[in-house]
């Protein structure tokens, strides 16, 4: 259990909801879940909340093929937050990149920027997004952006003349009622735009994040204020 003094300790109740106590709703072998309000959950992996947790490679190969979907996902959401990284990390990745799918290797995209042969990790990541069934494979397009590399914007410069013409749709159809479900993909552009920030450093992209930090919605000034302090952390 999480140490109530401790760094995630004071985390869980700086979020909890005014009078409401975090409350542990559900443990995995991999994942604490708590519950910080009527309708709020914080998930916290136990590589990054128990000091000292850890798998080894040789055991996972022998669990992983019979894993369910669900515990594959919950396994490399969790491992995808390890604060350190070493060659069993390395090999747990590459039992994980020759065995899933889509869902379970976009779980831990950012894992891949660990991985010590870039290239090949790049390439991975690349080939994913070329084939790529999802409209909106975000997790992909931000590690890509993460890397800093000049090699992934022609991958992800479709979803950014993609998103960009639906959200200027709203000067047409108005913005609407549902901001986070609607038919307009505001955060989706800014995660894109993001990342291609960081990849090109180039004003245009800068610009259209920023031509949203008036906008009439508070949550899409939020997305964009966001969309913009994570560019200045990671530069």
């Amino acid at each position: 259990m999480i140490n109530p003094h401790s760094n995630f300790g004071k985390l869980l109740k700086g979020i909890a909801e005014p009078g409401n106590e975090p409350e542990l709703a559900k443990e995995t072998e991999w994942s604490y879940h708590y519950k910080t309000g009527d309708k709020s959950y914080f998930t916290i992996s136990k590589f990054l909340a128990d000091e000292g947790f850890r798998v080894a490679a040789s055991e996972l190969r022998k669990r992983w093929p019979n894993m369910d979907e669900g515990e594959r996902v919950d396994f490399v959401q969790g491992f995808s937050s390890k604060p350190t990284w070493d060659s069993n990390d390395t090999e747990i990745l590459e039992i994980v990149m020759q065995d899933g799918n889509d869902r379970i290797w976009e779980g831990c995209a950012l894992a891949f920027l660990r991985y010590p042969d870039r290239d090949r990790a790049l390439g991975f990541l690349l080939k994913r997004l070329e084939q790529q069934q999802d409209d909106m494979p975000l997790n992909y397009i931000q590690a890509l952006g993460l890397s800093l590399d000049k090699r992934t914007t022609p991958a992800i410069k479709p979803y950014f003349d993609r998103y960009q013409k639906a959200v200027k749709a709203e000067a047409e159809t108005g913005v609407p009622d549902d901001v986070v479900f609607g038919a307009i993909p505001y955060h989706a552009y800014f995660v894109v735009a993001s990342a291609l920030l960081k990849v090109e450093g180039a004003p245009e992209y800068e610009n259209a994040i920023r031509e949203y930090l008036n906008h009439s919605n508070a949550q899409v000034r939020r997305w964009a204020e966001m969309a913009l302090l994570d560019e200045y952390v990671k530069s």
